[in-house]
């Protein structure tokens, strides 16, 4: 995670100055803007939060903070695995939904400032909607004496109905299609099994590896 994260950061400062803020992506802009309501604009604060919050978690694991450098190898090749996957998972909803609307378009091009949103949604996309989201969900629905399975069930789906809908929301979100809401929702759902399931580093691997096969690539089953 901490690659994607810096080189998002300093791409994006490199490429568009202090502000970045006309490449700033989904959910990274979206916290932003609500920072900036509340009167905290300093540009590092939002990464520099993300940080801290990976490292108290890291600090609350009891298992070791060593790792071997081949480590980070196996965990790109099981993102760009998971990717595929979900790509597949993209072509089973369109022959489902594709009378109902057009397949959602990702921008697409070879271009270095594409690539770094793809990069900045797999780190902010899965902060906001896996990483904090869940588990908030998870421990309201506990406070209300859920069962446990069903409160699981209910904080995966109800996070990725969140992180469909949001898409579509405010003045840059996108026209709504059945395809690309059941899409983004199943896909939220998808994600929300790998971060539980292998953790929030190859969630976001999968994530951005998702984005640029078929965004910056172009590539479809």
């Amino acid at each position: 995670m901490a690659p994607f994260l810096l080189t998002y950061e300093l791409g994006v400062r490199w490429l568009a100055g202090p502000s970045g803020a006309t490449l700033r992506t989904g959910a990274d802009a979206w916290v932003r803007q609500g920072l900036a309501t509340l009167g905290m604009t300093d540009q590092w604060l939002p990464p520099l939060a993300l940080a801290v919050i990976l490292l108290a978690w890291q600090a609350l694991d009891p298992r070791s903070w060593r790792f071997r450098p081949s480590c980070l190898l196996g965990m790109a090749v099981e993102s760009a695995v998971l990717a595929v996957g979900l790509v597949g998972l993209s072509k089973l909803v369109d022959l489902g939904f594709a009378r109902l609307g057009p397949p959602a378009a990702l921008e697409t091009g070879p271009s270095r400032s594409v690539l770094l949103g793809f990069l900045g949604a797999g780190v902010y996309e899965e902060a906001l909607f896996r990483l904090l989201l869940i588990p908030v969900l998870l421990g309201v629905l506990r406070l209300l004496h859920t069962p446990a399975v069903l409160a699981q069930t209910l904080a995966v789906t109800g996070s990725a109905l969140v992180f469909s809908i949001a898409h579509h929301a405010g003045a840059p979100g996108e026209a709504f299609t059945w395809f690309a809401f059941i899409f983004r929702w199943s896909a939220g759902v998808y994600f929300a099994w790998v971060f539980v399931a292998r953790g929030f580093g190859v969630a976001v691997g999968t994530h951005a590896a998702y984005d640029i096969l078929v965004g910056w690539i172009g590539w479809h089953l």
